[in-house]
């Protein structure tokens, strides 16, 4: 077993604010994986998705959004999908804490996975 600390920072990109990111370390593929932790009232900044982006509400609540869709809430067990290209924003509502993975690979969305209504 090895021990590493985990490597923080504070998101300024996109105009974001009240956001903090944990990197894990990155795989051998097009893939990467961020904790994020958003104060209530702060945001990831309005950007486009370069690769397909998830994003796993683990606590706390976001609103999100889509081009100029207008937003929805997103609560903890909430998985967000953005395609590569779609221009999107995320709000805290209250503290929160979500898991960022971004991938060029392919997603297996199948069952248990049940795609809701928004």
């Amino acid at each position: 077993m090895r021990l590493y600390d985990v490597v923080r920072y504070p998101l300024d990109r996109f105009d974001s604010a009240g956001v903090l990111l944990e990197a894990v370390p990155p795989t051998t593929g097009a893939t990467s994986v961020h904790v994020a932790r958003l104060d209530a009232g702060g945001t990831i900044g309005r950007h486009r998705a370069v690769r397909r982006q998830v994003l796993g509400v683990v606590s706390g609540d976001v609103e999100v959004q889509t081009d100029d869709e207008p937003r929805v809430a997103a609560g903890p067990g909430t998985l967000v999908v953005w395609e590569p290209g779609e221009l999107h924003q995320t709000w805290a509502v209250t503290d929160a804490v979500l898991v960022v993975v971004e991938t060029s690979g392919d997603l297996d969305l199948a069952d248990p996975f049940v795609e809701r209504p928004r």
